[in-house]
């Protein structure tokens, strides 16, 4: 019986392998298909795992540079990160972008920001090199400045300016008033 039940087996085995294997077409005839022109497509040289290599490149969108934001949470409590991206890193775009994520209210314009000094940068990573250096003194005047929760705010302006503009320290003033002196760049959270 146990012979019988497996010679079954078997030639069940057989008929699906050969049932369920693509065969070749041969001896054929019919229209010739030309192949199709495909798109030309520009692709990284250095796609690794992951990347999706087979879309076109809009030579159209503008070049952005990622930023880091910082804001105050809902219940004012701590300074919470975000990524963005600006065509133009400058003084404005990082203040339009603080007016956005309402850290700062609507109208505000960056009335100048300098720098001054240099100090060697502790950075490292990718797309900084060992001779990145960083301003050790900024100063960034607003045309205004909220005065609610006050130094939490001073601190998220403060963090975004440090970060995206390699400031060591920066001064915040608003209205020709020094609102903060030296702050430097706080983690996130705290």
């Amino acid at each position: 019986m146990k012979k019988l039940v497996m010679g079954l087996l078997g030639a069940m085995m057989i008929l699906s392998l050969v049932a369920c294997t693509p065969t070749t077409e041969k001896n054929k005839t019919g229209e010739v298909k030309e192949p199709q022109q495909e798109e030309v497509v520009e692709s990284t040289a250095d796609a690794g795992p992951g990347v999706v290599t087979g879309r076109p490149v809009d030579q159209e969108a503008p070049d952005l540079t990622m930023v880091s934001v910082y804001s105050v949470s809902e219940d004012g409590s701590k300074i919470e990160g975000t990524m963005d991206s600006v065509e133009t890193l400058d003084a404005q775009s990082l203040v339009d972008l603080l007016v956005q994520y309402g850290v700062l209210d609507n109208g505000t314009k960056a009335v100048s920001f300098t720098t001054e000094g240099s100090v060697a940068s502790q950075e490292a990573g990718p797309g900084v090199t060992a001779d990145t250096t960083m301003a050790e003194k900024a100063t960034l005047e607003l045309s205004q400045f909220p005065s609610e929760n006050q130094e939490k705010v001073l601190q998220a302006v403060a963090n975004t300016f440090c970060e995206n503009l390699d400031t060591e320290t920066i001064t915040i003033k608003a209205d020709g008033q020094t609102l903060a002196e030296g702050l430097s760049f706080v983690d996130a959270g705290k």
